[in-house]
């Protein structure tokens, strides 16, 4: 390729790469742009033919039309258990478990965190759990590190099995419908969570030591290493389960069903005392009692205090409707009756789509939001707070996944252009294969790392590179599965400094323009992600699977 054919086909990575970060455009700038440019070059340096541009684009819309869908039940269920008092009195039983921030941590910032991830995703749970740390007592600046460093094993799961449905799912154009796609989904998805049952056994421990390390009177790693033992535990209370109900029930329910599993079983078990610290730790050093407090703390708030039931009551109804749609044939079927199909779009062959509304988990959020409306007994004018929220909320979102989306598809879809070359990932993946196809299983989660930390999304980094990272596989006679586990699990460890993620959660917890505070500390975690993963990939391609 030429210089020019290189720089177009960077385009989708360097012009989010500039736009974003380093001139520090909002994504709803950044993105339309990035996608004029992607398609401007790919109309004159690659000759692509117009109508196949459009055909990428409408491609492209659509799919973000899916993805809007399940964002906007996501956020709107976050908002309506904000409004209706249910995530208050979350808040207060958490409180009230143990006054260790040592074991909140674990509670709190890993397992509570690994089920909002797995319920909602799309940059909530740091948004959710932040706040919940500093109202516990946390310095700011700690809940956001804490929050964001912990999203990141059920990252593999997002909400509901977005990164791998819409995610690998259309960056490698398989159809989800088929049994087929989803048992090699599936596939990636376990081989995910194997390698993070090493990998993401240290995290846990990981946040403490920052906890003691960063954010502390005196700075030390002695109250970390205290609780080393129920930190691996805590990290095998959410993989394991995770990996179980991902095989019993699909990928969709992993990550969901394991943070809640790990969940009820660690705080069980902080109640009975098993594994719990001796003293309790303050950020100021130990506490002069022993024991924990028996005093009830009630956190101030605007709304109501629900009981613990109908807090968590929204949760489980979620699961219910997602599981039942899932497993029972006549509601699988009926939820599936409605599918629009879209083949051959403006006549360019190969460039498809197709959407199935009532079964997206976008249409469960608006089930459960309606029946949580009920359940919590809130007003016309909640309701109505609610929806003008969520609507006026994901404005940004919608621009930003509207031209996201589309230069993705371009960059896909670039192959039979007037310049005789393969499409952009097929011509990255060659040159990759022959710079770094010996060793790509050490590459690949860098490069899935970078497309999360430019795209704002594990999801999007999946579909943008996992057609690059098939090619370079096939290439190299490297296995699909374990080449793709690789780039999902980088993904999930770009997650912890994505831009759009750190800039969230920083306006919730008042700490906007601290942003490069915050990913400096992220950066720890995230490099140690990073590295040990693809030193596990490393080892298994020379190994096992090669």
């Amino acid at each position: 390729m030429t210089i020019l054919e290189w720089i177009t086909a960077l385009t989708p990575i360097v012009a989010v790469l500039i736009l974003l970060v380093i001139m520090r455009l909002p994504a709803s700038v950044a993105m339309p742009l990035s996608l004029v440019t992607t398609a401007i070059l790919a109309f004159f340096v690659w000759q692509l033919d117009a109508t196949r541009i459009m055909a990428a684009t409408l491609q492209g819309l659509v799919i973000a039309v899916t993805t809007v869908w399940i964002v906007y039940g996501a956020i709107g269920m976050m908002n309506t258990m904000k409004e209706g008092g249910g995530m208050n009195a979350i808040r207060s039983g958490f409180v009230n478990i143990t006054p260790d921030p040592r074991i909140q941590v674990l509670i709190v910032g890993w397992l509570f965190v690994s089920f909002i991830e797995g319920a909602s995703g799309f940059g909530t749970p740091a948004t959710v759990a932040a706040p919940l740390l500093i109202a516990l007592g946390f310095p700011p600046i700690a809940a956001v590190v804490i929050a964001l460093s912990a999203d990141v094993s059920a990252v593999t799961f997002g909400a509901v099995g977005t990164p791998a449905l819409i995610g690998i799912g259309n960056g490698l154009s398989l159809d989800v419908n088929q049994p087929e796609s989803i048992a090699f989904l599936t596939e990636v998805v376990l081989q995910t969570v194997l390698i993070d049952m090493v990998v993401g056994l240290f995290i846990p421990f990981i946040l403490i030591l920052m906890l003691t390390r960063f954010f502390s009177k005196e700075k030390s790693i002695k109250p970390a290493l205290e609780v080393f033992p129920i930190a691996i535990v805590a990290a095998l209370l959410y993989s394991v389960p995770a990996y179980i109900w991902t095989l019993i029930l699909g990928f969709e329910f992993g990550g969901m069903l394991g943070g809640l599993t790990g969940l009820v079983i660690l705080v069980a078990m902080a109640r009975k005392g098993i594994l719990m610290p001796k003293r309790v730790w303050t950020f100021d050093g130990y506490a002069d009692e022993l024991e924990p407090s028996t005093e009830k703390v009630t956190i101030k708030s605007n709304t109501r205090e629900l009981p613990q039931w109908k807090a968590w009551a929204p949760y489980l109804i979620l699961t219910i409707f997602l599981v039942l749609t899932r497993t029972v044939p006549f509601l699988n079927e009926l939820s599936r009756s409605v599918r629009i199909n879209l083949p051959n779009i403006l006549g360019v062959e190969g460039i498809s789509t197709s959407w199935e509304p009532f079964y997206s988990p976008g249409f469960m959020f608006i089930l459960t939001i309606i029946a949580t409306f009920f359940l919590h007994n809130m007003s016309w004018s909640q309701v109505t707070s609610v929806f003008k929220a969520t609507t006026f909320g994901i404005v940004g979102t919608v621009i930003t996944l509207a031209a996201s989306v589309p230069m993705v598809r371009i960059f896909i879809h670039s192959e039979n252009g007037g310049a005789g070359l393969a499409s952009m990932p097929v011509e990255l993946a060659t040159a990759a294969a022959d710079t770094f196809g010996g060793v790509w299983p050490l590459v690949a989660p860098w490069i899935g790392a970078l497309g999360a930390f430019v795209s704002g999304s594990a999801t999007f980094s999946n579909m943008m590179f996992s057609s690059l990272t098939t090619n370079v596989a096939e290439s190299v006679g490297l296995d699909n599965t374990l080449a793709l586990s690789m780039q999902m699990a980088g993904a999930n460890a770009g997650n912890m400094i994505c831009v759009l993620n750190v800039v969230a959660v920083a306006s919730v917890a008042g700490l906007l323009g601290k942003e490069g505070t915050i990913i400096r500390y992220t950066l720890m975690p995230m490099i140690y992600y990073v590295t040990a993963t693809g030193v596990i990939g490393l080892i298994l391609g020379m190994f096992f699977l090669n």
